[in-house]
């Protein structure tokens, strides 16, 4: 962290920080994912948690006979330490009696953009990466398998892999999440290797039901997302708890629902964090997700918890890939939320997860002012979306601007510096 000065606060940014200046405001809260120390060993914690883990038997025993596995890890924009899970995954597996040429590690996109080989060397390790069949998800796939509907009547498209094999790992970690509360669990089969049918359908969920939000945990889109990763196979998760910066302070293992809660309570004593009071400006940083507008967004629903009614959140983000593969979502911006919700029930929206994208952040931007600084991103693009743009080296006018017609009022402030990966608790 950068050393700051007299009413100075430092914001995460790519690989490095940006400095605020916010002595004239009344600052709320600095708030940031708890410095827990990192474990001290990720190798050893992990073979400890799969040979005791959670609701299930231990690894060996439960994938013992299988002859198909397949063991799905997040992607690039997850910053999941794969390469150090996977080895006494894969130790379990062969003392279980199954081949490595058994073996398939599914890169889960969801509706990414697919990996690059040297992303998934980084991701998996070299000798992972070149010993095991690699297969990157394509939501858009033409052999995705149909397993029918949910209960509820979400459609159920996964990808062939998954669904030719009898026994299903899943790898991620576990951080708030707009849509199913907290991610990790079951979310790495919907959205993570499902067709476009089934992710919209989960997500737009968030137009019908209120327990959809940041933090809720027991909502319909996690339940839905759990039924697919059930009728999908997923028998076993790995999921990890990560601190500011990104070291591994949590792991959990075993059944995909019982572990993932377990995983959840411990990180709220991470992600979470308290504040006295809602604040006229909210700065948040975009950090980890930094990739694109789609994935640096996310830190507006942690800023909306944090805001007033009427408020400003300036989202401070390198978004070096632009919007994101999801153009339409950008355009979609510019349009209010019943306006969307018209075009989608007429039809005339073509990328359907690019409309449940833009109706989560139109209800955040119907009720406040929101500010990009950014140098991902052009004027004319942040234009056209309803919004305001700043380059990085103007962070100190953006937020003085904001700040500007309270004169002589008090300015209350939140920062939120890894704002994706915090859950806002007002007191």
């Amino acid at each position: 962290m950068k050393t700051t000065g007299p009413g100075e606060v430092s914001i995460p940014f790519g690989d490095g920080e940006v400095l605020v200046d916010l002595r004239n405001a009344d600052v709320v809260a600095v708030c940031g994912i708890a410095r827990y120390p990192a474990v001290d060993d990720i190798e050893a914690r992990v073979a400890e948690a799969i040979a005791a883990p959670i609701g299930v038997p231990r690894l060996r025993e439960m994938a013992r006979g299988a002859r198909r596995v397949a063991i799905v890890s997040d992607d690039a924009t997850r910053p999941t330490p794969v390469a150090d899970i996977l080895p006494p995954i894969l130790g379990e597996l062969r003392a279980s009696g199954v081949p490595d040429d058994a073996i398939t590690i599914v890169m889960a996109n969801g509706s990414h953009r697919l990996m690059t080989a040297n992303e998934i060397e980084q991701k998996l390790g070299p000798g992972v990466a070149r010993r095991f069949k690699v297969v990157n998800h394509d939501y858009r796939a033409p052999d995705l398998v149909d397993f029918g509907c949910t209960p509820s009547g979400v459609p159920i498209h996964v990808n062939k892999e998954i669904a030719d094999a009898d026994f299903v790992i899943g790898l991620g970690s576990i951080v708030p999440h707009r849509y199913c509360g907290w991610s990790g669990g079951a979310k790495i089969i919907q959205p993570g290797v499902c067709g476009e049918e089934t992710t919209v359908a989960t997500h737009l969920m968030i137009t019908r039901d209120p327990s959809v939000r940041l933090g809720n945990v027991e909502n319909v889109v996690r339940h839905e997302m759990e039924e697919v990763a059930a009728r999908a196979g997923l028998r076993f998760i790995v999921n990890v708890i990560l601190n500011a910066d990104c070291q591994v302070v949590g792991i959990v293992a075993g059944h995909p629902v019982a572990a993932h809660r377990s995983g959840v309570s411990k990180a709220l004593e991470v992600c979470g964090t308290r504040i006295r009071e809602k604040a006229d400006l909210v700065i948040a940083g975009s950090h980890p997700a930094d990739m694109n507008f789609w994935q640096a967004g996310k830190a507006l629903y942690s800023a909306d918890l944090a805001v007033k009614d009427g408020g400003t959140i300036i989202l401070v983000s390198p978004m070096h890939e632009g919007i994101g593969e999801h153009k339409e979502f950008g355009e979609l911006l510019s349009l209010e939320y019943d306006e969307i919700m018209k075009r989608l029930r007429q039809g005339e929206i073509l990328d359907r997860l690019s409309a449940a994208a833009a109706l989560a952040v139109s209800l955040v931007a119907r009720r406040t002012r929101i500010v990009l600084v950014t140098n991902g991103l052009s004027d004319r693009d942040v234009s056209a979306m309803g919004f305001v743009r700043y380059d990085v080296a103007d962070l100190q006018k953006a937020v003085d601007d904001a700040l500007a017609p309270y004169g002589n009022l008090t300015r209350r402030v939140v920062v939120l510096r890894e704002a994706p990966d915090i859950l806002p608790m007002v007191e």
